[in-house]
């Protein structure tokens, strides 16, 4: 090889070697976005996994409230029907000699229709019987 042709091919060789290294320079720079976009999008992942894990973790608070409501609200119905059972096993009908006073019923009337005391129907007309003025 004589010192032309030497320098033919490294000047034929030069655009090839520059060639390359503007790809390797080019696909270094790929690649760094790539992990920063990489590294980013990992982040966002985590951020989202704890988002996800409080709101798993309130869920199952709510739900224990809801179950601890639900539970409550059948003991009040089940305390409510208690009740109303009871008021209408042998005692006294109240409601109804109130509601009779307020009809203008007597103490003969309440004791004869609903079977309660004397003393129980003249307390129920002074309580809830209807005032009158007399001149």
């Amino acid at each position: 090889m004589t010192g032309s042709d030497a320098t033919l091919f490294w000047f034929g060789l030069l655009p090839i070697v520059l060639l390359l290294l503007v790809l390797v320079v080019v696909f270094l720079i790929f690649e760094r976005n790539r992990r920063e976009s990489y590294e980013q999008l990992r982040r966002e992942i985590d951020t989202l996994k704890q988002t996800v894990s409080a709101l798993c973790s309130s869920a199952v608070g709510v739900d224990k409230r809801v179950n601890r409501l639900e539970r409550h609200g059948r003991d009040l119905e089940e305390r409510q029907e208690n009740i109303e059972q009871s008021s209408h096993q042998g005692e006294p009908p109240y409601s109804d000699a109130i509601r009779m006073v307020h009809a203008g019923a007597g103490p003969e009337q309440l004791v004869s229709e609903l079977g309660i005391s004397r003393d129980a129907a003249d307390l129920i007309i002074m309580i809830h019987g209807i005032k009158r003025e007399d001149a």
